[in-house]
C-alpha cells in the first residue's frame, strides 16, 4: 500500500491508497499535541477530504488548497475545519448554506487572468494574506449562489472581502462589505483583537444575516 505523511505542529497526516481497490486515497489523522484536537474535528478532516477531495475526476489544485490548509498555524486549520464542519452538516441552522471552494470558481470574474484562472488551487497564501473562496447558496435564490474571494490578513487580524478586480462592486459586494465592517467593530467593541480565530465570525455573520433578495432593476 502506498502511504504519504505529511507533518504538522499539530499532527501527523498519513495519505494512502485504498487497499481494496487501489482507486481512492484516504486520510487519517495522528494528533501529536495535547488540547487541539477533538474527535469532531478529525471527524469532520477526514469526512471532507473523502467527500470533497479525494473524489473523481481527481482535482490536483484542490488537493494543493487542502495541502496548504493543512499545512497552516492551527489557528487557520481551525477555522477552516469549522467552514468545513458547516459545509457537510448544514442542519438548517442557518438561513444560507455555504461551501469552501478548494478551487477558484469558475464564475470569477478578474482583470488579473494573468495571476488567477478558474480551476486553480483556491487558497493562495502571499505574504500576510490569505486569499480563499466561499460560495453561499439561499432556497431564495436557485441557482444564483453568491461566490466571495475572501482576505484574511494577519497583520491587521481583519478578514474582508477582496476588492473590485475580484467581485464587482454590486449590491451584493456592498452588503457584504458592510456586515464585514460591522463584526469587526463589534470585536473591538467587545474588548477583543480580530485575528485567525475570527475568521468564522465573518462568515456566520452571512450566514446569519446577508440579505439575499435581489432589488428592483438588477
Amino acid at each position: 500500500m502506498s502511504t504519504s505523511l505529511l507533518h504538522s505542529d499539530v499532527c501527523f497526516y498519513r495519505f494512502s491508497i485504498e487497499p481494496n481497490n487501489f482507486q481512492s486515497l484516504q486520510l487519517s489523522v495522528t494528533p501529536t499535541k495535547e488540547g487541539f484536537w477533538n474527535k469532531s474535528m478529525i471527524d469532520t478532516l477526514v469526512k471532507y477530504f473523502a467527500d470533497r477531495i479525494a473524489i473523481n475526476p481527481f482535482k490536483f489544485n484542490a488537493l494543493m488548497s487542502f495541502l496548504r490548509i493543512l499545512g497552516s498555524s492551527k489557528e487557520i486549520l481551525q477555522q477552516f475545519i469549522h467552514i468545513m464542519s458547516f459545509e457537510l452538516n448544514p442542519g438548517g441552522r442557518f438561513q444560507w448554506s455555504v461551501k469552501w471552494c478548494p478551487t477558484v470558481p469558475a464564475v470569477l470574474k478578474t482583470t488579473r487572468e494573468d495571476i488567477l484562472k478558474p480551476g486553480m488551487a483556491g487558497a493562495i497564501f502571499a505574504n500576510t494574506r490569505i486569499l480563499f473562496f466561499i460560495q453561499l447558496e439561499h432556497p431564495s435564490r436557485p441557482n444564483n449562489p453568491v461566490d466571495i474571494p475572501m482576505v484574511f490578513d494577519s497583520q491587521t487580524g481583519t478578514t474582508k472581502r477582496s476588492g473590485p478586480e475580484l467581485m464587482p462592486m454590486d449590491y451584493m459586494a456592498h452588503r457584504i462589505q458592510n456586515h464585514f465592517k460591522h463584526v469587526t467593530q463589534q470585536i473591538i467593541d467587545q474588548g477583543g483583537q480580530p485575528g485567525p480565530g475570527s475568521i468564522c465570525n465573518y462568515i456566520v455573520e452571512l450566514l446569519q444575516k446577508l440579505d439575499p433578495s435581489v432589488p428592483i432593476g438588477s
